[in-house]
C-alpha cells in the first residue's frame, strides 16, 4: 500500500534527476529510491541513488526487515563515539550479522557520493557470499583485480585477509582515494599469522570508520589483532553482542540436539584398549580421538549411520534438508565422501581445496536437494547454507571457538518448521565440554521462555591423519548421552519422545517443550488477573491468538486430526478471532492441558 505521503507523486525518476545523480555518484545504471518508495520514500534528487540493473532487480525482491537485536545494534553504532578506532559487534554464527553490517554500510555509503567500503574475510567462499548478499541492498563489490581505484560502478570491494597482508599498500592507497569503511569478518583470523595483523594495519590505518565482527568471543593468545579491544581476562571486549540464549528465545537459531556416541580404540597386535570418554592427558587425548576418527573403522561407520538416519527423519517434512561432515583434512574427506556413498548410497558432495581433487562448490550445493557436504574447515566458519540441519562432526580439532562455528553451519533457521538441528558427536571430554556451554544456554533459553509463558497464564489467568606402525580397530558403542533443548535425557526418554515425534510428524525439541509447559501448565492451572500489562490490549490479544493457534496446531498432530476440529471445541466461545481476553485465556490453558494428556499417553 502506498503512502499517503508520496500517493499524488511520480514513483518514476525524471530523465533530468536520474543525469544528475549519475554525475554526483560516477555510477550508471537505474534511478532507484533509497527510501522505497511503497514506504513513503519521496521521488526527489535527495532520495535518488544509482544502482546496476543486477543490483536492483535483486533489490527489488528484497527488503530487509530488521530483527530487534539488529535495530539495538544499529542504533549503538549511530551512537558510537566519535573518533573511535573501531567498532566490535559479536553475534553467534547464524545470528544475521552480516544483513545488519549491510544495512549499516548502506547508510553510510548514502550520505555521501564518494563513499566506499571494502569488506575482508578469511576464505574466498565468504568473499563470494559477501559479494552476492551486499547486491540485495544495492551495493555492488569489486573481488578481484584491484588497482590504484575501484573499477567504474562499483562501491567498495571484498577481500581475504591474505590478498590484503600480501598487497597492504594497495590497500592503503585504495583508503587514499575515498572515504572508506572497512568491515573485518570474523576479525580473529587477523590472530592466525603475525604478518596478517601488520599488513591489516598498514593497509586501513587511513580508513574513516572500521567495524570488526566475529561470531563468538575469543581471547587473546598474544598474536597482535589490530584495533581490538580486550578486557582484564584477555577475552575481546565487544561494543555489542547477540548472545545464544537470547538468539534461541526469539527463534533466530534453531535448538541442538547432542548426540555422544561412546567407543573403543582396540590395538590390533596388543590388544589394549582404550575407551573414548575417558579422562586422559591431553596429548594422549588427541593421539586417540584421531585414530577412533579413522574412515575405515567402525565408529565412523557407525556415526554417519546415526547422522544419516536423522537426515531421512528431517527430510520427511524439510524435503531440501541436508547433512555435513566435518573431516581432519582432504585425505580424511576423500575417504569419508567414499563412505557416506557406499553405506547411505548418497553420493555427497566434497567441498575442499585441492585443486587435484574433484570439487563441488558452495554455491552450487546450496542451490541443490543433494544429501550431504563432506568437507574440512572450508565450510565451517560463516558460509551460509541453511538448509544444513545434521552435523556429523568428525575433526580432531577441540577448541571451543571451532566447535562454536562448527555447529553455526547448522543453526540457521530459514521460518519453515526447521526449529531443530543434529549433531552428532565423538563422546570425547573435551567436544562434551565445549557443547555443556551450548546446553545451558539452551537449557536458560528454555527455563525464561517456559516461565515466561508459565507467569503471563498465571498473571492472565587440526592434525592429519598419519600412517602409523601400529594396527587399531574402532568400535561404535552407541549413544552415550543426548541433550536435547539444553536439557539431558536418557537414551530411553529420549527414544519416548522420539516415538511421538515420528507419529506427529513434529521435532523433537518440540515434544518435549510441549510437554514441560504443559506439566507447568496443569500444576498452575488458576488464571488471575493481570496486576500491569506490558502490553496494548490488541497486542496482548493477537499474542494468545497466536499461542492458541500454535497450540492448536500441535494438538491436531496429536489427535491427527484437522486443526479446524480443534478449533470447533470453543463453539460456545464465538469464532477464534472474535475471542475476548479472558476466553483466549481459558482456550490456551485447556490446550497445554489437553497436550500433556495426549502426550503422556503416547509415552505411556
Amino acid at each position: 500500500m502506498i503512502s499517503e505521503i508520496n500517493k499524488d507523486q511520480n514513483r518514476a525518476f525524471s530523465r533530468s534527476e536520474k543525469y544528475a545523480a549519475m554525475l554526483v555518484s560516477d555510477r550508471e545504471g537505474d534511478a532507484d529510491h533509497i527510501q522505497p518508495y511503497s514506504q513513503g520514500g519521496p521521488t526527489s534528487i535527495e532520495n535518488c541513488q544509482i544502482l546496476s540493473a543486477s543490483a536492483n532487480k535483486r533489490k527489488g525482491a528484497f527488503l530487509f526487515k530488521p530483527r530487534a537485536w539488529q535495530s539495538e545494534f544499529q542504533k549503538s553504532w549511530d551512537e558510537r563515539e566519535e573518533n573511535a578506532e573501531a567498532y566490535l559487534l559479536v553475534a553467534i554464527p547464524a545470528g544475521g550479522k552480516t544483513w545488519a553490517t549491510l544495512e549499516v554500510a548502506r547508510k553510510w555509503i548514502s550520505a555521501g557520493s564518494d563513499r566506499r567500503i571494502i569488506v575482508v574475510v578469511p576464505t574466498d567462499n565468504l568473499r563470494e557470499q559477501w559479494s552476492v548478499e551486499a547486491t540485495s541492498f544495492g551495493i555492488d563489490l569489486q573481488t578481484k583485480e584491484f588497482g590504484i581505484n575501484f573499477k567504474h560502478g562499483y562501491q567498495g570491494g571484498v577481500t581475504t585477509y591474505p590478498t590484503v597482508a600480501n598487497n597492504p599498500f594497495l590497500f592503503k592507497k585504495l583508503c587514499s582515494v575515498s572515504p572508506t569503511m572497512v568491515i573485518f569478518d570474523e576479525m580473529h583470523h587477523c590472530g592466525d599469522k603475525a604478518h596478517y595483523g601488520r599488513g591489516v594495519r598498514d593497509a586501513f590505518d587511513l580508513a574513516v570508520e572500521r567495524l570488526l565482527l566475529s561470531g563468538t568471543p575469543w581471547k587473546t593468545d598474544g598474536s597482535p589483532i589490530p584495533y581490538v579491544k580486550y578486557d582484564k581476562d584477555g577475552f575481546a571486549k565487544a561494543d555489542f553482542a547477540y548472545d545464544y540464549p537470547r538468539a534461541l528465545s526469539e527463534e533466530v537459531v534453531r535448538n541442538l540436539v547432542f548426540d555422544y556416541s561412546k567407543g573403543r580404540v582396540v590395538n590390533d597386535l596388543t590388544g589394549d584398549e582404550e575407551i573414548l570418554d575417558k579422562d586422559i592427558e591431553n596429548d594422549d587425548a588427541a593421539r586417540r580421538l584421531r585414530i577412533i576418527l579413522d574412515a575405515d573403522g567402525d565408529f565412523v561407520a557407525g556415526q554417519i549411520e546415526i547422522a544419516h538416519r536423522k537426515l531421512i527423519e528431517y527430510r520427511k517434512q524439510i524435503p531440501d534438508a541436508a547433512a555435513m561432515a566435518i573431516c581432519i583434512d582432504q585425505s580424511h574427506a576423500v575417504r569419508i565422501a567414499a563412505l557416506i556413498e557406499r553405506s547411505t548410497g548418497c553420493k555427497p558432495s566434497l567441498i575442499v581445496s585441492d585443486g587435484a581433487i574433484e570439487n563441488d562448490t558452495v554455491n552450487k550445493f546450496r542451490k541443490s536437494h543433494k544429501e550431504w557436504l563432506v568437507s574440512v574447515k572450508k565450510v565451517s566458519e560463516g558460509t551460509d547454507i541453511k538448509r544444513l540441519q545434521v552435523l556429523c562432526y568428525l575433526t580432531n580439532t577441540t577448541s571451543e571457538l571451532f566447535f562454536r562455528q562448527a555447529i553455526g553451519r547448522v543453526s540457521r533457521v530459514r521460518d519453515m518448521d526447521d526449529y531443530e538441528a543434529f549433531v552428532c558427536l565423538p563422546a570425547d571430554p573435551r567436544l562434551i565440554a565445549c557443547a555443556k556451554n551450548i546446553e545451558s544456554a539452551q537449557r536458560q533459553s528454555l527455563i525464561d521462555k517456559n516461565e515466561e509463558d508459565e507467569g503471563k497464564l498465571r498473571e492472565e489467568g587440526e592434525i592429519g591423519l598419519s600412517d602409523d606402525a601400529q594396527s587399531y580397530s574402532t568400535l561404535h558403542e552407541g549413544t552415550d548421552l543426548i541433550l536435547l533443548g539444553g536439557t539431558q535425557v536418557t537414551v530411553e526418554v529420549y527414544k519416548q519422545y522420539e516415538r511421538i515425534a515420528e507419529a506427529t510428524n513434529t521435532h523433537i525439541t518440540k515434544v518435549m517443550e510441549i510437554l514441560l509447559l504443559g506439566t507447568n501448565a496443569i500444576n498452575n492451572p488458576v488464571l488471575k488477573e493481570p496486576v500491569m500489562s506490558v502490553m496494548t490490549k490488541e497486542e496482548e490479544d493477537n499474542d494468545l491468538r497466536n499461542k492458541c493457534a500454535k497450540k492448536a496446531y500441535a494438538l491436531s498432530r496429536l489427535l491427527d486430526i484437522d486443526v479446524s476440529k480443534v478449533h470447533r471445541m470453543f463453539k460456545p466461545f464465538k469464532k477464534h478471532k472474535d475471542m475476548t481476553t479472558a476466553e483466549l485465556r481459558h482456550k490456551l490453558a485447556y490446550l497445554i492441558h489437553k497436550i500433556t494428556e495426549e502426550g503422556q499417553r503416547g509415552r505411556s
